[in-house]
């Protein structure tokens, strides 16, 4: 990754992109109509990831079509897909967002893709607003079996999913908070599609779940105060 842009404001010795502050957001699949696009190379798992979600997947697999229960019997129940079998491609941003849990980007690992769409999607239908009609949607099993055993979420899935879009990373002894991608060129439609509240509000779960409470308030209140809606 290159220079930071000049359009990062500092708080609290963290340098924040401006755009979080300018750039209408929602994370809505029926919304979005977006089929959860952002999972469709799968999410960078960490060693603490594997350790926490294996004991649950027996739970975890029910959600899921057969064709995916069977692909992960034949993998012997391991969600982390093969290097020698599946690449890991990422941004410049992504990278810094998680080296911090590995020893080098050489060492991270995604889960499976299956169908072109991480091994732990599963379709399902859920209403529209307004009219009530059923929308087709992929949701994450993860996820749904976190809320089913009344889990937090954020702490239970991989970090790689929660933080998505933002990235928190240490570039020049400096803690950054950042856009994963530049919104307008990513292919995934909620970064494309600019409606609702900018991201510094529609995000406040995960800016407190990546850099605490305390934070939070303070990009809560610059906002308010340095960008009224």
């Amino acid at each position: 990754m290159g220079a930071l842009p000049e359009s990062f404001i500092e708080i609290d010795g963290v340098l924040v992109d401006r755009r979080i502050f300018t750039t209408p957001f929602v994370c809505d699949v029926v919304i979005q109509q977006c089929r959860s696009a952002c999972c469709h190379r799968g999410c960078v798992v960490t060693g603490g990831d594997v350790e926490r979600l294996t004991p649950h997947m027996d739970g975890i697999v029910r959600y899921l079509p057969e064709a995916k229960r069977e692909f992960l019997r034949r993998e012997g129940g391991n969600f982390v897909g093969d290097p020698e079998r599946q690449g890991t491609e990422m941004l410049p941003q992504e990278t810094m967002a998680m080296i911090r849990f590995f020893k080098s980007p050489e060492d991270m690992r995604c889960t499976w893709v299956v169908d072109d769409e991480c091994v732990f999607l599963y379709p399902s239908t859920q209403p529209a607003s307004g009219d009530g009609q059923s929308v087709a949607v992929n949701h994450c099993a993860v996820h749904s079996y976190a809320l089913e055993r009344g889990l937090d979420w954020q702490s239970f899935k991989p970090a790689d999913c929660v933080q998505f879009p933002l990235c928190f990373y240490q570039k020049d002894g400096r803690t950054v908070l950042a856009l994963q991608e530049e919104p307008g060129q990513a292919i995934v439609p909620c970064l494309n599609n600019p409606i609702g509240p900018p991201m510094y509000r529609s995000l406040e779960g995960t800016i407190i779940y990546l850099l605490g409470e305390r934070f939070n308030e303070k990009v809560q209140a610059y906002g308010r105060e340095h960008f009224p809606e």
